[in-house]
């Protein structure tokens, strides 16, 4: 059971964590404190792809949204959808959050990424993060940013997040896909390098009613209502690779063809630790799909 507590001090959440609970462990201790008990149901996850919606918004300083953003607005408004109260800049919001290793955060979606000035939102594969970066670039994906620390948003549950476990297919040193079975950002960007469409690591535009269902799809997918869902040029490539209807919508048939293509059971949907996303990950790494 999660138990919510508002408004809660960046000292008491150490302290909580200090004196109650020292044996969870950094993911399952954060879980037991938080700022908006109306945000028990979200996680990392959804507080990423809220993010990610804004995507090739423009980067205007001092703004927080709805259309144009800086960096630390892109926080707030990603966060006030899930109905978490934040402060408003990079160092108050870096401030609010339970701090943890930087590799840890880079491993973990939703986690916050900070360095004096500036902050963004970890993807989770080791790399890649999404921030309004500046006027030049707007708001997107990018890697390289020099994030020198990383924490925890209280009231989002990081429990069972790909990065506790598996990385969504971000890094080796050589630039190859870790093999975990989970298809994050980096997968998608290797996999739209492989089949030459745009690499910009994300997954459009794809029904969220078959979220819950697929465990195994991690950071870069931007989950939108069924009615909304116009599919994406990604995912087109594949189906038309694997045979499938090339609408560029995830669902069922489309798993079982991708399944069906690299030889693994075909049951529809991408569990954790999927054996079919393991099976594409060293494919992708051969240069192949």
């Amino acid at each position: 059971m999660t138990i919510m507590q508002p408004r809660m001090s960046r000292r008491s959440i150490l302290s909580t964590l200090a004196v109650g609970v020292p044996a969870m462990g950094v993911l399952g201790a954060i879980n037991l404190v938080g700022a908006n008990s109306a945000a028990a149901a979200y996680s990392g996850s959804d507080f990423l792809q809220t993010a990610a919606t804004k995507n090739g918004c423009p980067y205007i300083w001092g703004d927080a949204g709805p259309s144009s953003f800086d960096c630390s607005g892109l926080v707030l408004w990603s966060l006030t959808q899930l109905g978490i109260s934040f402060p408003r800049t990079s160092g108050e919001q870096y401030n609010s959050c339970y701090p943890i290793d930087l590799g840890q955060g880079l491993a973990t979606p939703g986690a916050i990424l900070w360095f004096p000035g500036h902050i963004g939102i970890s993807c989770g594969d080791g790399g890649t993060s999404f921030e309004a970066q500046s006027e030049e670039v707007g708001v997107g994906y990018f890697t390289g940013t020099g994030w020198t620390a990383a924490g925890l948003v209280p009231g989002l549950d990081y429990s069972g997040a790909p990065g506790d476990g598996g990385s969504g297919g971000g890094g080796g040193g050589d630039g190859s896909l870790s093999v975990d079975g989970y298809w994050g950002s980096a997968t998608t960007s290797k996999l739209q390098e492989v089949l030459g469409v745009s690499v910009d690591g994300t997954v459009a535009s794809q029904a969220q009613s078959w979220k819950a269902s697929n465990p195994g799809l991690a950071s870069g997918w931007q989950w939108v209502p069924d009615s909304s869902a116009n599919g994406c040029e990604v995912i087109r490539a594949v189906q038309q690779k694997v045979g499938a209807q090339a609408d560029g919508l995830i669902g069922p048939n489309t798993i079982k063809a991708i399944q069906g293509h690299f030889g693994t059971v075909q049951d529809g949907c991408f569990s954790d630790q999927s054996s079919c996303v393991m099976a594409m990950q060293k494919a992708l790494n051969n240069g192949s799909f």
